[in-house]
Formats: C-alpha cells, sequence, structure tokens
C-alpha cells in the first residue's frame, strides 16, 4: 500500500512518515509540504494522513476526493464552515477525523462523557490542557472534543469560559476551558468535576508524541476496509459502545 502524509515538515508528518517506513505494510511512503505542487507527484497514494493546517484543507480535500482516496485528518483548529466541508467530503470518501489519536485519550473522552451523565448539575466542571510552547491553537482540539462529550453526557450545551481574569464569579453550570502553554509538554488533559464535598479528576498525559503517530496510521489501515462515511478513533480502536 502507498502513503501519502500532507504536512511533511511539522513534527507529526515527520514522526509518521518515519514510522511507516519501518513498517513492511507500506510499499511505499511520500510527504507532501505546503509549498509543494502536489499535481506532479507520481506516487498513486492509497490513504492520504493530513497533519498540516486548517487552511489546506480545501487543496487536501480536492486532492483525495479527485482520486477517490481515504483519508486521515490529525489537524485541529477548524472553525465551523471546514467541520461542515469535512463531513461533507465523507460523503465521498472514508474519512476519519479525530482531535487525538491515542488509545489512552478516547478512553478519557468515554469517562468524562459517563461522569456528567451521572453528576449532572451537582458539581462545578473545569477544563485544563497543558501543551508544549510552540503550539498554535488553544484551546487544543481535544479539550473541545472533552467539553462535547461532557456536554453529550449532560444532555445539553453549557456556556463555556475561557479563563478568568477581574471580577467574575462562576456563574452556575458553565464550563471553565484553560490553556497552559509552556516548554516540552506532549499534551496533558484534566477533566473536573468539583462537588462542595468531593471531587473527581480524570487526566490523560501523553509522553511521547509517537503515540499520535501510531494512532494516526492504525486509522489509515482502518480507511482502507471502510465504506464512504465519517469516522473516530472510538471507530478505529472498537470503542464505539465504550
Amino acid at each position: 500500500m502507498n502513503l501519502l502524509v500532507w504536512g511533511k515538515t511539522g513534527k507529526m508528518g515527520k514522526m509518521i512518515i518515519e514510522m511507516a517506513k519501518e513498517d513492511p505494510f507500506w510499499h511505499q511512503v511520500q510527504g507532501i509540504g505546503s509549498h509543494d505542487d502536489y499535481e506532479s507527484y507520481l506516487l498513486k497514494p492509497n490513504v492520504v494522513i493530513d497533519f498540516s493546517h486548517p487552511k489546506a484543507l480545501n487543496k487536501v480535500l480536492d486532492y483525495v476526493k479527485n482520486r477517490n482516496c481515504p483519508l486521515v485528518i490529525g489537524t485541529t483548529g477548524y472553525n465551523d464552515q471546514e467541520l461542515s466541508a469535512i463531513e461533507q467530503a465523507s460523503k465521498e470518501i472514508p474519512l476519519v477525523y479525530a482531535t487525538n489519536m491515542s488509545l489512552g485519550m478516547n478512553l478519557l473522552f468515554s469517562m468524562v462523557e459517563k461522569v456528567a451523565s451521572v453528576l449532572k448539575d451537582s458539581v462545578d466542571i473545569e477544563v485544563i490542557e497543558s501543551h508544549h510552547n510552540r503550539k498554535k491553537d488553544a484551546p487544543s482540539g481535544s479539550a473541545n472534543t472533552i467539553v462535547e462529550c461532557i456536554e453529550k453526557g449532560l444532555g445539553e450545551k453549557r456556556q463555556h469560559v475561557h479563563g478568568r481574569e477581574g471580577q467574575c464569579p462562576r456563574n452556575a453550570g458553565e464550563i471553565g476551558i484553560h490553556s497552559i502553554r509552556g516548554g516540552n509538554i506532549v499534551g496533558r488533559h484534566e477533566a473536573n468535576f468539583i462537588h462542595e464535598l468531593e471531587s473527581i479528576t480524570l487526566v490523560h498525559e501523553a509522553y511521547n508524541p509517537s503515540v499520535f503517530a501510531k494512532g494516526a496510521l492504525e486509522a489509515a489501515k482502518f480507511s482502507l476496509q471502510a465504506e464512504a462515511g465519517l469516522y473516530s478513533m472510538k471507530d478505529v480502536l472498537g470503542m464505539k459502545d465504550a
């Protein structure tokens, strides 16, 4: 099988290419950068992995749709219009979109939904995410997914408060979302469910970004056997009912 990685100059792109070249499943592995003429590439990919930038989305989607090629997207920071374009493209091709591709993080997504469904309005909820000082988007895509899972457990959308400053007493039902940037933190996410008498804190921390590269390659293999549609890492990891 031939693999094309969109975003070859980024840290994740480089890691995915390096890991894929060590896997005999992949016959050819090639990368595309933001300034490359992708139409001239001789490689005919069986699947594309995108870890580039939201601005590249239209090019990526046009490329895979024109070639009827499965796509795995690990890029984060999309707006609502771009997310809609991803959903629309999945009607034509197998498409795996995930804000985090590690097994542990996807278990956390399931756990926060379950905890929220049980505790409901009896707790205050605060989400904290920490990443290296080079990360461009905030809050992280994974933090946004945590909030989405919490709201699914609650059965409703809530007011989001991003950081606090000055006179700002907490409103009932709001979800606080906080971002920390520093050093070389790979990724740490925590969801806090705080009651007057006790609290629950669920934490996931990645120690090496290779865990995300491994997940991306697993998603690529999954997409080769999938029908057209939009899939998550829960589908890839067999956790759909988790």
